[in-house]
């Protein structure tokens, strides 16, 4: 078990160790190297949310108020005192905005000084069992109130066990958490915690709102890949239930039929999946798909926020930093039923975009921000991108280069021009071993800058059925809808069978918010895709699709 304190990044990776949380990389995630002492690929859970306070060590400073002794005795699942190496120090978080402590027990036992007032009170006691294994308690106190000598014992024994159970014989816990939510008078707080098969929490009532919050996933006798179906199941509760087991049954859940695509290339897939639980941290952790194509079926607790990505890099299944592209998507299926999705639908291409001017962009992002090969429903990761060479130029009215990057879709430092009316050009090469496609990009935005802190990068992204290896059929009439991401202009559509040498016109007809319209499909090769909105954008992707 594994107390985690949130990494302070956007989309940050994180490998979940004894007591702390190793960020392994903050956004955009680098695929150019790997930090050294961090995790080498990306398969590990992904942390996302703000950090605790940090507590100060007990007895270390003086107070002018009253400053009751506080004594603690911890106590193990057998009833014995912990030795050094299997408890945790014992945390005071203050109530009312004061100061948090900590101190380390010495053969179970601590005792200090400690201003007067309300604590929540945890620690982390591990225990030998006599089956072998080593079992994890968190025993936590919602508020004790220390305004004399106190006495407290923390006592493992009263842990009852987290697990996760779904109706489904064959079915294994391959992940599990817990995040308590209280707020202390300064706006909530949250502990969470890495699960095990041997874990127990205390229960606890509902002071400073107390929030108890399990997420588990489930696949076929816990495998980590290859599952044909995964459960991705969670629930909050106030305070600690006495009963803190996360109970499923399937028919209460959305059944997701999702299909992975393949891109024209040997490859191998992987997800995270979590809950965005709002007031507190996200927790995403990894399970593998294997080779793609593949489908599977994922059920989810239907009404929450979930976070999910996926994942493809080559026929190793390495995943490692600058051999994976990484798309995202928000889903919140609304009621149990049957629902489908897919996965790296080609065509792949930008959707929208910003520039941040350096001096107004948040912490840690860069000045451009377009993610270059989304699919319809689902956004790429930022750049740099596996395999992906080029550039990003903005020029001003007269052709001049005022900023540019040599990284396509993203750059760092870009500080605001003059007003006027000014010209972004990305251009990308790609040659992914696992993808045919989208093996160049030419994209053009027009934009205008004035003195905000941000220039919006509207986009055209494509929908069409194709295959799971993202294949139309040849010779056959192909429907492709043009969807416009943050523009309301009217698209034009040209098609290339020849890699862009050749252009033809393809009329569109409008189709609720997006616009439609029919290309016949060569008896071999690719179909490269020309959109844009006059003003606005333009942008090419050359092999967006195959054909067979």
């Amino acid at each position: 078990m594994a107390l985690v304190r949130a990494v302070v990044a956007f989309g940050a990776m994180a490998a979940l160790t004894a007591g702390t949380v190793q960020a392994a990389h903050a956004a955009p995630r680098p695929v150019t190297s790997t930090p050294a002492g961090k995790a080498q690929d990306l398969k590990s859970k992904i942390v996302t949310g703000g950090p605790m306070r940090k507590p100060i060590p007990l007895g270390s400073r003086r107070f002018a108020g009253p400053t009751p002794t506080v004594k603690v005795d911890v106590l193990d699942r057998a009833g014995a005192a912990p030795t050094a190496d299997n408890v945790s120090s014992v945390e005071f978080m203050a109530f009312g905005g004061g100061d948090w402590f900590e101190a380390t027990p010495v053969d179970g036992h601590l005792e200090g000084a400690i201003p007067a007032g309300d604590y929540a009170v945890y620690a982390r006691v591990k225990t030998p069992e006599k089956t072998g294994v080593t079992s994890a308690t968190l025993v936590f106190r919602s508020k004790v109130s220390i305004t004399e000598d106190t006495s407290l014992t923390l006592d493992a024994r009263q842990g009852r066990p987290v697990t996760a159970a779904v109706d489904r014989a064959d079915a294994g816990v391959k992940d599990l958490t817990v995040q308590l939510t209280q707020d202390l008078g300064s706006g909530p707080e949250t502990v969470a915690l890495d699960g095990g098969p041997d874990f127990y929490i205390t229960p606890a009532g509902t002071d400073g709102e107390l929030t108890y919050r399990v997420q588990a996933t489930l696949t076929r006798k816990g495998a980590e890949t290859g599952s044909p179906y995964v459960y991705d199941i969670a629930v909050a509760s106030p305070g600690i239930p006495a009963d803190p087991v996360l109970r499923a049954r399937t028919s209460a859940l959305a059944a997701v039929r999702t299909t992975y695509a393949a891109e024209g290339g040997p490859a191998c897939g992987g997800t995270h999946a979590g809950v965005d639980w709002g007031a507190a941290i996200s927790i995403l952790p990894y399970t593998g798909l294997g080779s793609l194509p593949t489908t599977r079926t994922e059920y989810f607790t239907p009404g929450l926020d979930w976070s999910v990505d996926d994942m493809v890099t080559g026929a190793d299944c390495g995943f490692a930093f600058g051999d994976t592209d990484v798309r995202t998507r928000k889903v919140n299926f609304p009621r149990a039923g049957s629902y489908t999705r897919a996965w790296n639908a080609a065509p792949l291409g930008p959707s929208a975009g910003l520039i941040y001017w350096s001096a107004n962009g948040p912490g840690g992002e860069p000045a451009l921000i377009t993610p270059m090969l989304s699919s319809a429903d689902a956004k790429s990761e930022l750049g740099p991108y596996a395999h992906m060479t080029g550039t990003s130029t903005l020029r001003d009215a007269a052709g001049k280069v005022v900023a540019t990057s040599d990284v396509p879709g993203t750059s760092n430092g870009w500080t605001a021009p003059g007003p006027g009316k000014y010209t972004l050009t990305i251009d990308a090469e790609r040659a992914a071993p696992w993808s045919a496609l989208a093996t160049r990009q030419h994209d053009v935005w027009d934009l205008t800058v004035d003195d905000g802190p941000k220039v919006t990068l509207p986009a055209l992204r494509y929908r069409t059925a194709l295959d799971a290896d993202s294949r139309g059929k040849a010779g056959a009439d192909q429907a492709v809808t043009v969807v416009p991401d943050g523009t309301d202009g009217t698209p034009t559509l040209r098609v290339s069978y020849d890699d862009g040498a050749t252009w033809a016109d393809v009329a569109l007809h409008k189709d609720g918010t997006a616009w439609t319209g029919t290309v016949h499909n060569p008896s071999s090769g690719y179909v490269s895709l020309r959109t844009a909105v006059a003003g606005v954008v333009d942008q090419t992707v050359i092999r967006a699709y195959g054909v067979r």
